[in-house]
């Protein structure tokens, strides 16, 4: 991810998964990222949602 500030690249420092605290069919998981560039001292997190797929 690039930096909205500077247009450097941001490095990556933190990922988990999250979910929307919904039970049943409403149920979403979300891959969280969250991204740093030191330079400007922007943070920028994403939540993607995952497809949850049965094995």
């Amino acid at each position: 991810m690039k930096c909205p500030q500077c247009d450097k690249e941001m490095k990556k420092v933190g990922w988990q998964i999250t979910n929307n605290q919904k039970t049943d069919k409403d149920f979403k998981e979300y891959d969280k990222v969250t991204y740093q560039c030191k330079a400007d001292d922007i943070w920028i997190t994403t939540e993607i949602p995952v497809e949850n797929q049965i094995s």
